[in-house]
């Protein structure tokens, strides 16, 4: 599979990301990629994947919620209409393989947003070739 770098396409300073997305996207089947306690699963169907059990266990009374790793989801390709990597880019090993498996199982290119606390971030986003400024 070929690496998709990070794109400018993510959503940034939204208040209920979710929301934005459901109402401007219509999409119905989504994976919550590191969905921590479930906040962003208020999809019809919405399915959330966290690494750490006690966010799987908190969440799973909102949705179907899987454990399981970003760097290597556990689903189809294309099962899903949209992903949603929403504030777990940054605690990533390596993001852009997230972001290719979000992109494998998903009909529709995956939002995310990112943020950098640190002052030396470990990892950079490239662009795609053709992107806007």
């Amino acid at each position: 599979m070929s690496s998709q770098t990070l794109n400018r396409s993510g959503m940034w300073s939204r208040r209920h990301p979710a929301r934005e997305i459901q109402r401007l996207t219509g999409a119905e089947k989504v994976l919550d990629i590191g969905c921590g306690p479930g906040r962003n699963l208020i999809f019809p169907i919405s399915v959330g994947l966290d690494i750490d059990i006690r966010a799987v266990t908190r969440a799973r009374v909102k949705a179907h919620v899987v454990l399981g790793d970003a760097h290597n989801l556990p689903f189809r390709n294309k099962i899903f209409d949209r992903s949603l990597l929403w504030s777990v880019l940054n605690y990533l090993e390596d993001p852009n393989q997230a972001y290719d498996e979000a992109v494998r199982v998903s009909n529709q290119d995956p939002v995310y947003s990112l943020v950098n606390y640190a002052k030396n971030a470990r990892w950079i986003i490239t662009e795609k070739e053709g992107d806007p400024q």
